[in-house]
């Protein structure tokens, strides 16, 4: 199938991965009907960074950059009936300007004509900012791809926001264009997990996106009323596939596979040195959770927030996910897939969809 190409507005994804934790059968993601329905329109928040050696949490590791925002862009670039407005790319995998640079490269090989455009390059204040006057500082988180989504949403009023890194763009966008945040459909994000400390392969890890700038979600949950769907670390962990699947897209048929995994493989090594053989493709779960609803397991939920310093571990800053029946249903939380072959389904279309 040909890529989706642009054509008006967009739905951005939200997604949170796990740092620290950080031969499927082949089916067309393109084939199957999607949940979503005919003519959605969705604008993408990332922090692509797949192909970078060095430079996680926005520079301030030497290790590798996690590659599972590619991968779930090349899932949601490979559906027939959804309109990309737009990719705003924010830091957290790596550092802005190099995320840039490795985003376009991904583009290219998907062969996917949509809008680029930079985001945040660091985390939003712990608390506003004000100057010696009382004058509040906040709308000085704007940069292009802000006010790219705000543009967008003047002239969509049904653009769901679909976010696998950190929230900084979409909490500034609420922030400064309220007006224009209240036209989002709803926000999907990877991020939020149960109150019991997140372990991947027995070894402690943290909620990387929320990590990243513990502010950004609890503007939108606590300052907006925004439909909000979080995709939690229960459900997006449960996702693993084998690390040597990345030696075989580097030795795949398809030119584009071959880069996929030629340019996962070094947070592959990496990965696997420390949490084992397998690795949890995270950020799909958020772009699946827009395709096929169904196949998750939400409920009505609030968050119970510990907010801190950005970019510290889970024990300084929390984002439990509760569930709360007697909520208004605007925070929903995805804790679980309903059942493994909704998992298989999801890491089998993720794989077509490299193998294009």
């Amino acid at each position: 199938m040909s890529p989706r190409r642009r054509t008006r507005g967009s739905v951005v994804a939200l997604g949170v991965a796990a740092l620290a934790t950080a031969g499927l059968t082949s089916c067309s993601a393109g084939d199957e009907s999607s949940s979503a329905g005919a003519d959605q329109h969705v604008l993408l928040s990332m922090d692509l960074a797949m192909g970078l050696t060095s430079g996680n949490a926005n520079g301030t590791l030497a290790t590798p950059s996690d590659y599972d925002d590619d991968w779930a862009l090349a899932l949601i670039t490979d559906q027939r009936d959804v309109d990309i407005a737009g990719v705003v790319v924010t830091m957290g995998n790596g550092p802005l300007g190099p995320e840039m640079s490795v985003a376009q490269q991904t583009l290219d090989r998907l062969d996917v004509d949509v809008p680029l455009i930079a985001g945040a390059a660091t985390w939003l204040p712990v608390v506003a900012t004000l100057d010696s006057s009382g004058a509040d500082l906040s709308a000085t988180c704007v940069n292009d791809g802000v006010e790219f989504m705000a543009n967008e949403l003047r002239e969509t009023e049904d653009l769901t926001i679909i976010a696998t890194g950190p929230l900084t763009d979409v909490a500034c966008l609420a922030l400064v264009f309220p007006d224009e945040a209240a036209n989002i459909a709803e926000i999907i994000a990877l991020i939020g997990s149960a109150p019991d400390g997140l372990t991947y392969a027995g070894k402690p890890v943290r909620d990387f996106n929320y990590s990243m700038d513990p502010r950004a979600l609890s503007v939108i949950v606590n300052e907006t009323t925004i439909p909000f769907i979080a995709v939690t670390f229960e459900a997006s962990s449960s996702t693993a596939v084998s690390t040597d699947v990345v030696g075989t897209l580097a030795a795949d048929a398809s030119p584009t596979a071959q880069y996929f995994g030629r340019a996962s493989q070094a947070y592959a090594a990496w990965w696997a040195s420390i949490f084992g053989p397998t690795k949890p493709v995270w950020d799909a779960s958020a772009v699946w959770r827009f395709l096929h609803p169904e196949d998750f397991d939400c409920e009505p939920a609030r968050f119970e927030l510990k907010l801190g310093a950005p970019n510290q571990p889970t024990e300084d800053t929390h984002d439990w996910v509760v569930p709360d029946p007697t909520s208004d249903g605007r925070v929903q939380a995805c804790m679980s897939y309903t059942d493994p072959s909704a998992i298989d389904r999801m890491n089998a279309a993720v794989l077509a969809a490299i193998r294009r």
